[in-house]
């Protein structure tokens, strides 16, 4: 069996799973198996592979076809340039959280006042970590009340920046006590009907990492109330949202009489982020 013929096979049986990138998945994956890179993997159609690794390479594909993402299976998610490593305990990163960073980003090089930010719900430590990597005289911290996420943060801090950031074990702004210039959040924001409906086709991503009530607001709008408590004057709050959220998010905002309130698309073209100071 030939790279190429092990591609073809493996796209075949990803798209009849429905595998929504089946020849994408397909390359990475037995990138993965072989130990190799997808440019290399690209320039050995003709090569030969063992039994052994084609063995390998059909669990892997098992895996991805009961629905496990390519990045659980991986152990691993390229974000902002950063490899990061993500498992059950924690949501996989994606791209419409970048926005999120290139947004900050203008902000802080705009302001060099800003100097504490703090990531809020943080995961995997995505945002919170590439920050810091961009912005190394940051004061960079970051909370999370998954003991889990905990774990994974403190792997990527040790892996990525060769040092633990500040962490606290906190629920929402519940256990904080510091003020900081910068509050950013990507906090779960899909609706319980969404959540359910992922539930019932065994989404492995973990549910305390998804849901957020009825309309998909609960946990942005308790961050949009209480984070003037914990931004010094002047502050900033970022956040990430569905596109149809943030007119609403945008509005409530404006009630707690935050000021110049931003909308930010994605690279999709969608509104993916809004910030506003206090």
């Amino acid at each position: 069996m030939t790279v190429k013929d092990a591609l073809r096979k493996a796209t075949s049986v990803l798209y009849y799973a429905e595998v929504e990138t089946p020849y994408l998945d397909a390359c990475v994956l037995l990138a993965h198996t072989l130990n190799t890179t997808k440019e290399k993997l690209f320039s050995s159609f003709e090569q030969e592979i063992s039994a052994p690794a084609y063995k390998r390479f059909e669990r892997v594909l098992d895996r991805r076809c009961s629905g496990k993402p390519v990045s659980y299976i991986r152990r691993r998610k390229e974000f902002y340039g950063l490899e990061f490593f993500v498992d059950e305990r924690v949501l996989v990163p994606r791209p419409d959280t970048e926005t999120l960073i290139e947004t900050i980003s203008i902000v802080l090089r705009s302001d060099p006042s800003l100097t504490t930010v703090h990531d809020l719900m943080t995961g995997s430590g995505c945002i919170a970590i590439a920050l810091q990597h961009l912005f190394p005289e940051l004061s960079v911290s970051a909370s999370d009340i998954s003991k889990q996420a905990a774990q994974v943060f403190s792997l990527n801090c040790r892996r990525l920046l060769g040092r633990l950031l500040p962490f606290y074990h906190a629920d929402v702004f519940k256990g904080l006590t510091s003020a900081y210039d910068v509050i950013v959040s990507n906090p779960p924001y899909l609706t319980d009907s969404e959540v359910d409906n992922l539930k019932k086709i065994g989404w492995p991503e973990p549910e305390q990492a998804l849901r957020a009530g009825p309309d998909g607001l609960d946990y942005l709008k308790a961050i949009i109330r209480s984070a003037p408590q914990h931004l010094n004057p002047g502050g900033y709050l970022f956040l990430e949202a569905a596109s149809p959220q943030l007119k609403i998010l945008e509005d409530f905002m404006k009630k707690l009489n935050y000021i110049n309130s931003t909308v930010v698309k994605d690279l999709a073209g969608r509104e993916r982020v809004i910030y506003a100071r206090i």
